[in-house]
């Protein structure tokens, strides 16, 4: 059953969708789920030293791997009313899942940063009214996301492509743009100066079999946000 889980948490299905897909309960999915990313994070463990090889290798670098949390965050920030920052910082744990599963290694992948309107509804990770998605480094950053529409709800997560699919990891808090007539009165949060400022290109949306998608081309979707 897990290799079934995986596969349709890969398509972007939500526990209660996949338990309705293998006609089983909620509960059952997701027990088979964390035992599986549990015995994932045994095996990573058993390790202890390449784990600690690893750990000098980040102290001498300056990097701050070893202080990632085993769970990672994606979090959503308004900047100003048509402009939002994402801030991320990820754990080894899904990109050793990933590794495993796929027998690729995971720099192989392109790790893309969804974007979701989901205006009026309980997302499930598929009913979004529309998306678009933007090449982002995978290892903590930030990225600022611009053309907003006013009055709209929009959700973000930071996932991988697999070939036509989307493997989601992490995915956000919800954030609500003003309405227009809120505009004029909306402050721009200070604390984020200690951010480099740095802009994606404006999303060009493009009607496709009922879904919304953002077709980046290739030099946008390498571009550096800045």
């Amino acid at each position: 059953m897990i290799d079934e889980i995986i596969k349709l948490r890969e398509e972007g299905l939500s526990f209660r969708k996949i338990a309705s897909e293998l006609d089983t309960t909620v509960g059952r999915v997701q027990y088979r789920w964390n035992k599986w990313i549990n015995r994932n994070e045994r095996n990573t463990n058993d390790e202890p030293d390449i784990q600690n090889n690893k750990e000098n290798q980040s102290s001498a670098s300056g990097s701050p791997s070893a202080f990632v949390p085993v769970k990672g965050e994606l979090t959503a920030r308004l900047v100003t009313p048509q402009k939002m920052i994402l801030f991320w910082e990820v754990s080894e744990l899904p990109r050793n899942v990933i590794q495993l599963f796929f027998d690729q290694p995971f720099d192989d992948f392109i790790s893309v940063v969804r974007i979701y309107d989901v205006t009026d509804m309980t997302f499930n990770g598929r009913n979004a009214h529309h998306f678009y998605e933007i090449a982002v480094p995978y290892q903590n950053g930030h990225w600022y996301v611009k053309g907003l529409l006013s009055n709209r709800h929009y959700i973000a997560e930071l996932g991988v492509k697999l070939g036509a699919g989307f493997f989601p990891i992490i995915r956000s808090n919800t954030i609500q743009t003003p309405s227009m007539e809120t505009v004029s009165g909306y402050q721009i949060s200070d604390n984020l100066n200690q951010f480099q400022k740095i802009e994606t290109q404006t999303p060009k949306w493009i009607d496709h079999v009922s879904t919304y998608t953002y077709y980046a081309q290739t030099e946008n979707m390498e571009e550096n946000n800045g």
